[in-house]
């Protein structure tokens, strides 16, 4: 994967905290519209960034609060691109992406503590998925109460294909940044991850 597709990719699996679970969501063209041209108010972002200097909020504000911004903008206009283009939902992207990136099998247990779904939640997605043909559900060789969720072929092409084409909607939103400012704000973002 490219720097940009891994970059989006860390962005898409965890900025998420919204769970949605209709599958038939359907957005207006002029929702569409919308999302693809809305722009951030600029006065807006100068006030916010003038009460900063003032020293009227603190600090951490300058950080926390735009990429709080960043997220809500990525992730909606994510989530329009994947079911516009792909029919799937920013959480049937988490647990394909997260198949992907493990490369291996994993449990339903172990796919809900990487995201915030519940497993209940966690149930319908995997159901959705299984049948869209997209993963597999085996049962353990020695537990046989325990299933592992594994990507399917087509599964595994989907991800590839929607991950590449998402990160190059992504691509838009850092163009304001040159390709080694880019490589810093990863390497920043992943510090601040690691301490988490």
């Amino acid at each position: 994967m490219s720097h940009i597709t891994t970059l989006a990719l860390k962005y898409i699996l965890l900025e998420r905290y919204i769970f949605r679970y209709n599958a038939t969501y359907k957005l207006t063209k002029q929702t569409r519209k919308t999302m693809k041209t809305n722009k951030l108010d600029k006065t807006l972002i100068d006030n916010f960034y003038n009460k900063i200097q003032t020293k009227e909020f603190d600090e951490i504000f300058a950080i926390s609060y735009p990429i709080a911004i960043i997220q809500k903008v990525i992730f909606s206009r994510g989530e329009t691109f994947l079911k516009e283009n792909y029919g799937l939902l920013n959480s049937e992207v988490d647990v394909l992406s997260l198949l992907y990136t493990n490369n291996k099998a994993l449990t339903p247990t172990q796919l809900y503590d990487l995201t915030i779904f519940s497993s209940g939640g966690m149930t319908k997605v995997l159901k959705r998925l299984e049948d869209r043909g997209l993963i597999h559900r085996e049962a353990k060789q020695n537990d046989k109460r325990c299933v592992l969720v594994s990507l399917s072929q087509k599964g595994k092409e989907l991800v590839k294909t929607s991950l590449d084409a998402v990160s190059k909607e992504c691509y838009s939103y850092f163009k304001a940044l040159k390709k080694d400012e880019q490589k810093t704000l990863a390497t920043l973002l992943k510090k601040v991850l690691d301490s988490l």
